[in-house]
């Protein structure tokens, strides 16, 4: 314990984020509980937001309240949001970090786009095409991106028949629908179709 309290320390913010996400549930709680509330706020806005909901969890509430607050804002939305959700619903292992695009755009665009604006995504499989409002209107791989001609709109390769699961599905549903139709993942969406 000594030596893990030093370790600890030693680590940046964006490094002890990382070794946190790889560590058992309750190594984490534990270390996240020695550090300084401030420290422990900048560790989770390193943390990608369903990792960082999962983990305040697990503190007392008093504590992970008064991290949340410590949180930059909209880190601490993200959270929040997730942390709504019962733990084993689609809502609560979902991540917020996902890739849209508008319909009217091209592949060469959308491309673009994304350059501009996936730097946050935790790792993207798929784009999700979305309206004005965020309700889902098709999906599309990055494979499928890659390979239309530059100039192809994407709402002519985009898949319009989609399989999505609602916020409060069951994980274990979810899980079998990831299987069943051999998905990397699925589009979480409320019941007017929001992502």
């Amino acid at each position: 314990p000594e030596r893990r309290s030093e370790v600890v320390a030693a680590m940046d913010d964006e490094r002890l984020a990382d070794v946190l996400e790889e560590m058992p549930e309750e190594d984490q709680v534990e270390i996240l509980g020695n550090l300084d509330s401030e420290r422990a706020a900048d560790v989770l806005e390193e943390m990608s937001p369903d990792e960082a909901a999962d983990l305040l969890a697990e503190l007392p509430e008093h504590r992970s309240e008064e991290i949340l607050n410590l949180m930059e804002d909209e880190d601490a939305r993200q959270v929040r949001k997730l942390l709504a959700y019962p733990e084993d619903s689609a809502g609560g292992i979902m991540t917020t970090e996902y890739v849209t695009v508008p319909p009217h755009l091209t592949a060469g665009q959308a491309i673009a786009h994304l350059r501009a604006t996936a730097q946050e995504a935790e790792n993207f499989f798929y784009i999700y095409v979305t309206d004005p409002h965020n309700r889902l209107l098709g999906v599309f791989s990055l494979q499928d991106l890659v390979l239309a001609k530059p100039q192809t709109p994407v709402k002519d390769f985009m898949l319009d028949r989609l399989i999505t699961v609602n916020l409060l599905d069951k994980q274990e549903d979810v899980a079998q629908a990831v299987s069943k139709y051999n998905f990397l993942a699925l589009p979480v969406v409320d019941t007017e179709s929001r992502l």
